[in-house]
């Protein structure tokens, strides 16, 4: 990587953006979905932002990917092979886009973080109404690693920016990885930066613009930064570790200033591992991917690329409403029964209710308040970040066998695993210690 000041290659483009090294702005709510959100959680959808850094990507070939920091310094983290050049509509398998915004109340925004690529949300402007869900379909270009590129074979998609950046590393995963919600922006032909949604306004035939900013901003509520998130691996009625649980478990979000909170309800434990695709560009005991209905654990040890799916490992968390959507109305027969996914639902949600294909009862979502897109857990708060040797400033997950009173490193579990065979099955309590970029 090298470092160059303001005053060099960049000056013609990149002194066009000011940076300031450290402000905060007050973020609009993360209630996108037409839906309340969980009380519990209104601090959370209401941060502080702190701006940590910058990335630029020049999306034309031989373009340069850099990372602006606090004092100004860029440094080329890569270059674009290939660039972007139509959007495209999001499928009805990341039927997660729908539910986000970014974190400054416009509607282009970072849609997906993983190890192995980045979702650039880019329109249309309309929030999701869980009455009306088909409406509108997303849309979105993407970042891709230095991998998709080299085993393409030629099959490259015109909606993703190739780069040469490695996967689970820099802006993938690594020490500079935005969050979904961080806003999205182009350069316009004043020289100005604004939304990128402001640039298509509707129209998505346009080119991809030559030159796009991701802002990675920093959550702190009032209670100071967010040091864990901790899932009680339980729904109410399951035997673990021996004991039958009255209650749901619960999900609790730990603070810098050791305020503990109960935020929401585990209503399906997580029992089993899958073959998740990026897995094989994460480590064991890291994050894989965050986007607004799903939280991607990684058990498996990083490889690099492969064609072996049984080589990859991993499993989730997702959000109840999302979980039930995709089941009954798009018949995806994803989530519900499934060892591989925890399911996620507001404090004193009924888990019997998942079996329910009815989605809308009496004009109400079956789950609600919602969680779907929603801070600290679906947006803004949470995404892969591995720093290569140094645990303590990685975000990562123990787990425990005893509720709580031990913990342990996960084990290196790879392919698929459920209740019968996975050590997953034993899992009473997981951990996640968030990190963010200095």
């Amino acid at each position: 990587m090298k470092k160059v000041t303001k005053m060099a290659v960049f000056l013609s483009i990149i002194c066009l953006a000011t940076f300031t090294p450290t402000f905060t702005v007050f973020a609009a709510s993360n209630n996108f979905t037409n839906a309340s959100i969980p009380e519990a959680v209104a601090d959370e959808n209401s941060p502080n932002l702190e701006l940590k850094h910058k990335i630029y990507i020049e999306n034309f070939a031989d373009g340069v990917v850099s990372v602006v920091n606090s004092q100004g310094e860029h440094t080329i983290i890569g270059k674009v092979y290939r660039p972007a050049t139509l959007a495209k509509e999001s499928s009805d398998g990341f039927w997660a886009a729908h539910y986000d915004k970014a974190s400054d109340g416009t509607f282009s925004c970072i849609t997906a973080i993983g190890v192995n690529a980045l979702h650039l949300k880019v329109g249309p402007r309309a929030s999701y109404d869980v009455l009306n869900p088909t409406a509108w379909k997303p849309k979105q270009i993407s970042v891709g690693i230095n991998e998709d590129y080299i085993y393409a074979g030629g099959s490259y998609s015109n909606s993703m920016i190739y780069t040469s950046v490695p996967g689970g590393v820099n802006i993938f995963g690594g020490s500079t990885a935005p969050y979904v919600g961080n806003p999205v922006k182009y350069l316009n032909s004043s020289g100005t930066w604004e939304s990128l949604d402001n640039y298509y306004n509707g129209d998505y035939s346009k080119a991809v613009p030559k030159r796009l900013l991701i802002e990675v901003y920093q959550p702190i509520t009032a209670n100071g930064t967010l040091d864990y998130i901790e899932f009680e691996n339980w729904a109410a009625g399951d035997t673990v570790a021996g004991v039958t649980k009255i209650n749901n478990g619960r999900v609790m979000a730990k603070y810098s200033n050791g305020t503990i909170k109960h935020i929401a309800d585990i209503i399906q434990r997580v029992q089993g591992t899958g073959r998740f695709g990026g897995s094989e560009y994460a480590e064991v005991g890291r994050l894989r991917a965050a986007h607004p209905g799903v939280i991607c654990f990684s058990t498996s040890p990083k490889i690099g690329f492969t064609n072996n799916a049984n080589l990859r490992g991993g499993f989730q968390f997702v959000p109840a409403n999302h979980a039930k959507y995709l089941n009954y109305n798009l018949s995806q027969d994803s989530f519900i029964g499934r060892d591989q996914w925890g399911i996620i639902a507001h404090i004193g949600a009924d888990p019997s209710q998942l079996y329910d294909p009815n989605y809308i009862i009496n004009g109400q979502i079956t789950y609600d308040p919602v969680w779907e897109g929603v801070a600290p857990l679906f947006a803004e708060y949470l995404a892969p970040r591995h720093i290569p040797g140094s645990v303590s400033t990685s975000t990562y997950f123990v787990v425990s066998n005893d509720f709580g009173n031990t913990w342990n490193d996960c084990p290196s579990i790879q392919g698929v695993t459920n209740a019968d065979n996975s050590p997953v099955a034993s899992w009473t309590n997981i951990r996640l210690y968030v990190k963010y970029p200095n």
